[in-house]
């Protein structure tokens, strides 16, 4: 009981108006930093888009670092206090916290693990509790997806550790697009694998530093068979896929039809 009393009046003496306004002022200019580094990051993104998963990436260390900073700098620097407050302030807090931030504290956690050895990063194409889209934002607790839709999304980072997680391209700025095409079986199957390839080189989204692959298949529908031509093709940014989807179902499609094969 004394030590408790002792711990109490040993608090409320280190409570003063000048630490006080110390600490809010590091944490205003903590948070200006940040919102400057965050302003200077989209910047160079927008300036070098080769770098964008590089500059993105790179945020949730920087703050991360910043408010351990702010944090460590708060106690020892200007509060600096006895180290029998410290041990008893902790031991009585962190009862009170652990009971009450038990979820809290797993999906931060799982943050922690997730930024040292990441299942997927900034930038990434992922699919997250049933959600396909891009990591936009990660933060300790939750990951940001901003889904072809427009529409964003906020997952605990706990329960993306839980689930399996597709990652589509891995830390690459450039993703692999699948399109399949569907051709009557009597089309003649090597000139539709040639303009399928040609079609696709054609596009201005196609990264053309990776291969081309058509593979040619065949599947019995609707009573008759017919030949399948799959494209597999890179997009040159994650953020055009769906754009580069349609180029080339236009492109090919335009070429088919050229070629009468829905004819046959």
């Amino acid at each position: 009981m004394d030590d408790s009393r002792e711990a109490l009046q040993a608090f409320l003496a280190i409570i003063s108006f000048d630490r006080i306004a110390s600490i809010i002022l590091l944490c205003l200019f903590a948070w200006l930093l940040l919102v400057a580094i965050e302003f200077l990051l989209n910047q160079l993104s927008k300036a070098l888009p080769k770098y964008r998963l590089i500059w993105n990436r790179a945020y949730p260390f920087v703050r991360l670092f910043v408010w351990l900073s702010v944090i460590i700098y708060s106690i020892v620097g200007i509060i600096n206090p006895h180290e029998n407050l410290i041990l008893a302030v902790v031991g009585s807090i962190s009862i009170v916290v652990g009971l009450a931030t038990q979820e809290p504290a797993k999906n931060m956690i799982a943050g922690f693990i997730i930024m040292i050895n990441p299942p997927y990063r900034v930038g990434d194409m992922v699919t997250l509790a049933g959600h396909y889209g891009e990591v936009i934002k990660l933060e300790w607790s939750v990951t940001w997806l901003r889904t072809f839709d427009d529409n964003t999304i906020m997952v605990p980072n706990a329960e993306a550790l839980k689930t399996a997680v597709s990652n589509a391209n891995s830390g690459a700025l450039d993703e692999m697009v699948v399109v399949k095409f569907t051709l009557p079986i009597l089309v003649d199957h090597k000139k539709a694998i040639a303009l399928a390839r040609e079609a696709t080189q054609c596009s201005p989204y196609t990264f053309l530093n990776k291969p081309i692959i058509v593979n040619l298949g065949n599947d019995f529908s609707f009573g008759q068979y017919q030949q399948t031509i799959t494209v597999k093709a890179y997009v040159m940014d994650v953020r055009l896929e769906k754009k580069f989807i349609s180029d080339i179902n236009i492109r090919v499609l335009s070429a088919y039809k050229n070629a009468h094969f829905y004819d046959a």
